[in-house]
Formats: structure tokens, sequence, C-alpha cells
């Protein structure tokens, strides 16, 4: 991991200026409306203005894609793919479960090289070189083929569920934060993860670090009709998204997805 790790410390610097927001009424608010479609909050402004000054005073070769900002071009071929602040809501009412979240890539998700997810609230984080392995913190993350019958499963109450998504599973979880709720696939503290369901769809900031992050522990994503999932550049397309641990490897197979 050669640029990414230049965002730990921006993390640490995220982490300490919004605990040091003891109060409620400090922590909720908005600036504005961002390239994504959504309102942008105090919180998410403080983040993604952070990743943007260390990407400029470092002069790193990439463009940026990220949330509120939407796509900056700075004249090079890669870019970084960014969300500042996943888990606003949880960042908001002090749940410690929200993230940041950055990867590498050229056009699209498969592309990604890089990526990297921080937890604001424990200073933990999981990131992943393309065929090179996944890992928290310094720990090679093993694939992740143990079942742990557990799964975070957002779903709307007309969407069918795939079967397979629910044999065996005896514990359900709702977190708020998709970068770190993938980085559990991968940690192998879940078994999988969905969204599924018109108002349950997810952007490509939302998964890019989460995708190779699956991916390299043995992982599997696809998308809300059982298809590989990639998404492109734009910031303002959703897309439903299953993640799936390495213990799906047969069921994953008999979609014809190797």
């Amino acid at each position: 991991m050669h640029f990414l790790k230049n965002f730990v410390e921006t993390a640490v610097e995220v982490k300490e200026s919004i605990n040091q927001l003891e109060r409620r009424e400090e922590r909720i608010g908005y600036t504005g409306m961002g390239a994504d479609g959504t309102q942008t909050s105090t919180l998410d402004k403080l983040a993604e203005d952070s990743i943007i000054e260390r990407i400029e005073e470092l002069d790193l070769p990439f463009n940026i894609i990220s949330e509120e900002i939407g796509f900056v071009d700075r004249g090079y071929e890669k870019n970084i793919i960014t969300d500042p602040l996943d888990g606003t809501y949880n960042a908001e009412n002090q749940l410690p479960f929200y993230s940041m979240s950055l990867a590498i890539m050229t056009e699209k998700l498969s592309d990604v090289e890089e990526a990297i997810v921080i937890n604001l609230a424990t200073g933990n984080y999981f990131w992943a070189a393309k065929g090179h392995g996944a890992y928290r913190n310094t720990f090679r993350l093993p694939e992740s083929s143990r079942r742990t019958r557990a799964s975070v499963q957002y779903v709307l109450e007309d969407t069918e569920v795939p079967a397979f998504l629910k044999e065996g599973m005896t514990r359900k979880r709702i977190l708020g934060c998709a970068s770190l709720e993938m980085s559990m696939v991968a940690n192998g503290s879940l078994d999988n993860v969905a969204y599924l369901g018109q108002g349950k769809q997810l952007r490509n900031i939302d998964i890019a670090a989460g995708v190779l992050l699956v991916k390299e522990t043995g992982g599997y994503i696809l998308d809300g009709n059982l298809h590989e999932l990639d998404m492109g550049k734009d910031v303002t397309e959703r897309i439903n998204m299953i993640a799936l641990s390495a213990a799906y490897k047969e069921r994953v197979a008999e979609l014809g997805i190797k």
C-alpha cells in the first residue's frame, strides 16, 4: 500500500476533530448539496476537506472522485475514489461504526488496485492491494471461508431475497456503514452483506474500497440480479449490492461466476 497509507494520518486527524465535538448539536448540520444528489453534512465536509488537502499537499498523481465534490480532473489517468465519511448518522450520534474509505481505480471498480477503509471511531483499518491480499492493520487476513452464520441485510419488504442468503443464518445486524460492513465480510466476521430494493441502493463511493477487500479474501461482489457487480466513475449511479465471503464459492459457481 504505497499511496493510501498517507490517509491513515488524515483519518486520525478527522477522528480527533469529530471527537472534539462533544455536543450532538455541534455534529449535526448541513452545508449544501453534494455532487451525488444528497445533502452535505457538516461532518462530511470536514472529512472531505481533509482528504483533498492531503492529496494536494502531497501532490498525489490522481484525479478525485468524492461524495460531495464529485469528479475533480487533476490531469491524471488514475483516480482516488473516496467516501470521506461513511456512516454519517452513526458519527453524528456517537455510534462507533463510521469510516473513511478510499480506493485507487482507473475507469471502473473492477480496476481498483489499492483500497483502505479506516474505522474513524476505533482507528483500526483494513487495506488491500490487488493480487497481494487484504490486511487488518498489519495482520494479513486469511480467505474468509468459515461460516459465521451472521449477515447484514438491508431489504425492502417487497423485495425478494435470494434463498441462499437466508440459509443457516442465526444473526442479522443493521450497522449503518457499507464500507465497514464489507470489511467485516473480508475479516470473516460476517457471511454476507446485502443491499436490495429500490430504496436500498449504493453508490460507487460507498463500495469501491470494500470490493477489493472482499475479493482479496476470496469473496464475491454481485449486483441485485446476481451478476458480477461493476460500476464506473459516476457518483450519481446507484445499484443493489451483495457481498459474499469465500464460503459461498459453490453457490456462486452455480450462478456461472468464477
